[in-house]
């Protein structure tokens, strides 16, 4: 997520380019407390704006998750998946942008070499002083046990293997036609 505070990026732009030099230095100048105040609000801004995303998906993917459990009996009985119950497991496995960041994560650092710092797990994870890969590691393993419990305790067996085909097929395609072609047009 990228946004935008034209109010406070200008100002902090502004006494940077007016005192680039101490603040590099951190050393005292004359508009300081007002650079620190902005700077502050700019950052606490910037937390709450990135924990949006993640903390959306990880309540929405809870809530699906808690709604299969309390609906388990209504699973075990089944030869094929209603389409409400088809509905609460789509729900539950918002929880798999957790497991797409980690995998997507990994693969960039094995293919370049290089550690990205861009998604919000990491970047939650600075802010919050921790470990770089703590929160995506551990959000991506919580992930891959729901989806381990959707697909083995919630999917009819009849099902799985439609579903995984289908899950994987449509996770490459979706994240291809998204993410590499028709996303950065659109959102451009």
């Amino acid at each position: 997520m990228n946004w935008y505070d034209p109010i406070t990026t200008d100002s902090i732009s502004a006494i940077t380019s007016k005192y680039q030099r101490q603040i590099e230095n951190e050393e005292p100048f004359a508009d300081k407390e007002t650079y620190d105040r902005l700077v502050t609000r700019y950052l606490k801004n910037d937390f709450w704006i990135i924990m949006g995303g993640p903390l959306q998906t990880l309540l929405t993917g809870t809530v699906g998750l808690l709604f299969l459990f309390a609906g388990k009996r209504y699973f075990r009985t089944r030869q094929t998946l209603t389409g409400w119950q088809w509905l609460v497991i789509f729900i539950a496995l918002f929880w798999l942008r957790e497991i797409a960041n980690l995998i997507t994560w990994v693969e960039s650092f094995l293919l370049t070499g290089k550690i990205s710092h861009r998604t919000d797990e990491i970047r939650i994870a600075g802010y919050l002083g921790l470990p770089f890969w703590s929160i995506i590691t551990i959000t991506g393993l919580i992930g891959a046990v729901i989806l381990y419990i959707v697909i083995f305790k919630f999917i009819p067996k009849q099902q799985r293997i439609t579903f995984i085909a289908a899950g994987l097929f449509g996770g490459i395609t979706g994240y291809v036609l998204w993410l590499m072609l028709l996303g950065p047009v659109l959102m451009s």
